[in-house]
């Protein structure tokens, strides 16, 4: 008998996990996916949701039912065996949506859901354009969230990644408290060190990481630049579609990816990291840069204000506030022992609240408690 074989047959625990893996919910499967299996008490089985195939049988399909088709195959390793499943967390919508359906007639599996943006009412306009929902029209808008929380209430489990988003949950879809529990799956610090800010020639330089450039606030960082800091440092753009006839001192990457080493490196070259975003959740960016060792200056929109410890770590700004940008952008600039006291301390609130190898196994023992109390509940030994 395999390795393999003799691990399924001792294993206390069957967890399915169906994650979409876009832009940084990469990093939340690669991290999840690292530590869990290191669990042995625990038979892990992956659907990751990447919406492509290659080749792809579905390409001359409309695009809605594309990807619908889609996520359907790719969930199917998990999808098919849910009734062998103890527990399964969902970060898709469509297979979510038909487990909570099931749910009403099985027992098993114990329906988890995991993600840092939690089901928002109308009423959170300030982050109507996350996500694209400020372009749906509102009967759309209401209807979604209206089926967001029909799910929420054949839910057993919610893993928030903030603890903002726990409240909407409890406060706005009527969730028992007992069962949100907000822990950020967390960074892989074997593969984000710190790095201690040593003296460089030349200017310092300001980080700036965002696929969606306005969105997440670069056409202001990058005017406050020009206006005021362009004669005293210099401005590092990673940004999938940057604005054109960029000023001298304003350097861009359009190719960089989730834990690329050369993001990584720009990290440890920047003095100050830079997130003035309009609409945000819980990035992943910014638990980067504080991993790294670098203060962070960041809108305290979302579940930001969990990450950034204001004074602390870095500095919260309101969104669209150039003058508090320019000013805590300046402070930082000036001010090398301030940059790596706030270093330290965002280096050790990581070490402390976002760290992978922690974050995960308390996941997957909020999941075993659950099960295990779902057992007793029907007598089952």
């Amino acid at each position: 008998m395999d390795t393999e074989s003799v691990h399924r047959k001792t294993c206390a625990y069957r967890f399915g996990f169906v994650l979409t893996t876009a832009a940084g919910n990469l990093t939340r499967y690669l991290n999840l996916r690292k530590y869990a299996e290191r669990d042995l008490e625990v038979e892990c089985v992956w659907a990751p949701i990447s919406h492509y195939l290659e080749p792809d049988p579905f390409r001359r399909l409309p695009d809605v039912l594309r990807t619908r088709l889609i996520v359907e195959r790719q969930c199917r390793p998990v999808m098919r065996r849910l009734h062998e499943m103890d527990a399964v967390m969902f970060h898709a919508f469509e297979p979510y949506l038909f487990a909570a359906w099931r749910s009403q007639f099985r027992r098993r599996p114990l329906i988890c859901w995991s993600q840092d943006n939690p089901p928002l009412s109308p009423a959170h306009r300030k982050l109507a354009d996350y996500g694209g929902t400020k372009t749906r029209p509102g009967w759309r808008r209401r209807w979604r969230f209206w089926l967001d929380t029909w799910c929420v209430r054949h839910t057993a489990l919610f893993f928030p990644f903030s603890h903002w988003a726990g409240r909407v949950l409890v406060e706005d879809c009527g969730v028992p408290a007992e069962k949100v529990h907000p822990i950020n799956v967390g960074l892989d610090l074997e593969l984000w060190p710190y790095v201690p800010e040593e003296p460089v020639e030349g200017r310092p330089k300001i980080l700036f990481v965002g696929g969606d450039f306005q969105r997440k606030g670069g056409d202001l960082l990058l005017e406050v630049y020009c206006c005021e800091l362009s004669a005293i440092a210099d401005l590092v753009l990673v940004t999938r579609h940057p604005p054109k006839d960029l000023p001298p001192g304003v350097s861009v990457f359009t190719d960089l990816t989730a834990n690329d080493p050369r993001l990584r490196q720009l990290y440890a070259d920047c003095a100050v990291y830079v997130l003035p975003t309009r609409a945000d959740m819980s990035p992943w960016v910014v638990l980067e840069a504080m991993a790294t060792g670098r203060p962070v200056i960041a809108t305290s929109v979302g579940g930001i204000p969990d990450m950034v410890a204001d004074g602390k770590t870095g500095f919260l700004i309101t969104p669209g506030d150039g003058v508090a940008l320019a000013h805590s952008l300046r402070r930082l600039l000036q001010d090398v022992t301030l940059r790596r006291c706030f270093g330290v301390a965002g280096r050790e609130k990581v070490e402390r609240e976002f760290n992978a190898e922690v974050c995960v196994p308390r996941i997957l023992g909020v999941m075993k408690q659950a099960v295990d109390g779902t057992a007793c509940q029907h007598g089952i030994g």
